[in-house]
């Protein structure tokens, strides 16, 4: 996604747009992440209250409705915190650090390759649950939320799916770092 948007040139120092760059990858990330702990999130509820048998609070909503709210909402408060988070660890850095920081975001093209499958999900998902949900097939949801939480739903598809379909296994991801080869590895 990022790569295709802005250019990429030889030296960081010389990256455009750092700012904008590692501001969208930041909230790209915390959206999916949000997302993730938003879906997992009513099962954890749910083991609580068995176990420490409360009574569960009665919901007219089914399961599905739960979950898909659910991770609609932990996106929006994962895109909240890792923004939060990005201004609280950038604050006061230099312009090179951005440029350095955005410039191997770019250089990275299993996190590329990660942000265009994450993306494509997203506006998957997004573009289906809100189109069904002005159906009135949207799991009861209005369409912004449906929207949002098939943007979630398909974020985090998105990067299973990257996962499932990666080349490289863990070992010989491994093996090129310690061999000093991959996308970051210096030129020679």
């Amino acid at each position: 996604m990022l790569p295709q948007l802005f250019p990429h040139p030889v030296y960081a120092e010389d990256q455009p747009s750092a700012h904008t760059i590692l501001t969208i990858h930041c909230l790209h990330r915390g959206f999916t992440a949000g997302a993730i702990v938003g879906l997992v999130a009513p099962f954890g509820r749910t083991a609580f209250n068995a176990i420490f048998s409360r009574p569960s609070l009665a919901t007219p909503f089914p399961w599905s409705t739960r979950l898909l709210s659910s991770a609609a909402l932990g996106g929006l408060g994962g895109t909240a915190f890792l923004g939060v988070g990005m201004i609280a660890r950038m604050w006061g850095r230099e312009e090179i650090e951005w440029k350095d920081r955005s410039w191997r975001i770019l250089a990275n093209k299993t996190q590329n390759r990660e942000d265009d499958w994450s993306a494509t999900g997203l506006v998957i998902g997004a573009a289906s649950l809100g189109l069904a949900s002005r159906r009135g097939t949207g799991f009861g949801l209005p369409a912004g939320r449906a929207a949002l939480a098939g943007a979630a739903l398909g974020s985090i598809l998105g990067t299973i799916g990257h996962v499932v379909t990666s080349s490289h296994s863990v070992e010989e991801v491994e093996q090129k770092v310690i061999a000093g080869e991959g996308p970051l590895a210096p030129k020679q």
